[in-house]
């Protein structure tokens, strides 16, 4: 893995501060979502119950992630706005070390096209002022550990995704699924811990009883919004659907994954590949997934442009046909209302779930399809 060098650097850092010049004041005057679940962390420090009351729409952040909000919380006390511009600047950072990681190994071209295969996902993100970069960083960790062979330290950071905001658990079933125990039992115990460990302000019985109302609460709110929140279940509800066909849909995804992973080539190790297909999954099946979410397909871009190019021509053309297309869907360029002709309401509606769906199938078709391959990168 080759080390930046100083120019590199130097680029990272002044890109870093002017994106961060312009997020940092769009987050501050739009940003919701940070700001709603501070009220739940200072009513953490204060010791009242957490989750009394259901927000309008999705679900409030799980127990771990409110008391790491604390020291935001107590910021906010006095500025709001420092404690925002904070959290922006803070997931501006990560995202520069999640993109440094990344082009460590793989190199610094396929990382600025993933960006731009997910920008407007990943303005959405500091726009609404989410965790999803926290997340990114986590799971780029995650890779990173894995593609090194330290699978402890990889199950503790998925672990910590987990308890974070949940939905990145099925990365947990992943590591079972090959059957790396040490990582599983590790994310397992960490998720655990952390889950119980943020609430034992509340003592040990308090603990228990704070995170089995957040359970309570999430139950209620998915089955009060059924699938329309999910990106996959409210595509096939789109589409004419019914929940019947929403589960079909996840069974569909979910053997795909499964046997492309099942058809790793022998003494194959590719954790970047195996962990971009599993997440993209993630996001389509989680309860809540705004459109934002799809910033997480940034390991699987990488993954996608750096595998060896189909060495058949029509091939070759289909697989480069198929990035580009996934690419203007998750890109978000196309969202505009002056781009999408009335015939194509669908497909503006849903676009990003298209891409998703386009890009999961075609990495998995790489495997399963594309077995003749060529040296060049895509």
């Amino acid at each position: 893995m080759a080390e930046l060098t100083r120019r590199q650097r130097t680029i990272l850092a002044i890109v870093s501060v002017l994106y961060a010049a312009v997020v940092i004041p769009v987050g501050i005057r739009k940003g919701g979502d940070f700001v709603l679940e501070l009220g739940l962390s200072e009513r953490l420090i204060s010791g009242t119950p957490l989750y009394v009351i259901t927000p309008a729409k999705g679900v409030f952040w799980p127990p771990f992630t409110i008391a790491a909000l604390v020291p935001f919380a107590l910021l906010a006390r006095a500025s709001l706005a420092l404690s925002q511009g904070l959290w922006a600047a803070t997931n501006v950072a990560l995202l520069a070390w999640s993109l440094a990681r990344l082009a460590r190994r793989w190199g610094w071209k396929p990382v600025v096209l993933a960006v731009a295969a997910v920008a407007k996902p990943l303005e959405g993100n500091f726009e609404h002022q989410n965790l999803l970069v926290v997340l990114l960083a986590l799971i780029v960790a995650g890779i990173d550990a894995l593609q090194e062979g330290r699978e402890r330290s990889a199950g503790a950071w998925i672990g910590v995704a987990t308890a974070a905001k949940m939905f990145p658990g099925l990365l947990l079933a992943y590591l079972a699924y090959q059957r790396r125990w040490r990582a599983l039992g590790t994310g397992v115990a960490i998720a655990s811990a952390l889950t119980l460990g943020s609430m034992l302000r509340y003592g040990p019985a308090g603990a228990v009883s704070a995170v089995r109302d957040w359970g309570l609460m999430a139950r209620a709110g998915q089955q009060a919004a059924g699938f329309g929140f999910q990106p996959l279940g409210s595509w096939v509800l789109g589409v004419g659907g019914s929940d019947t066909g929403v589960w079909l849909a996840t069974a569909a995804c979910a053997a795909l994954v499964a046997a492309a992973l099942f058809a790793r080539p022998t003494g194959e190790e590719n954790p970047l590949y195996e962990v971009g297909l599993v997440t993209i999954l993630a996001v389509l099946v989680s309860p809540i997934g705004w459109f934002y979410y799809q910033l997480l397909a940034i390991p699987a871009w990488v993954a996608a442009l750096t595998l060896p190019v189909p060495a058949e021509r029509r091939a070759k053309l289909a697989w480069r046909a198929t990035l580009c297309i996934a690419g203007v869907l998750l890109s978000g360029m196309l969202t505009f209302d002056h781009l999408y002709p009335e015939a194509l309401g669908l497909l503006k509606r849903y676009n990003y779930v298209w891409g998703a769906l386009l890009l999961l199938t075609a990495l998995a078709a790489h495997r399963l399809v594309l077995l003749r391959r060529s040296p060049h990168p895509a």
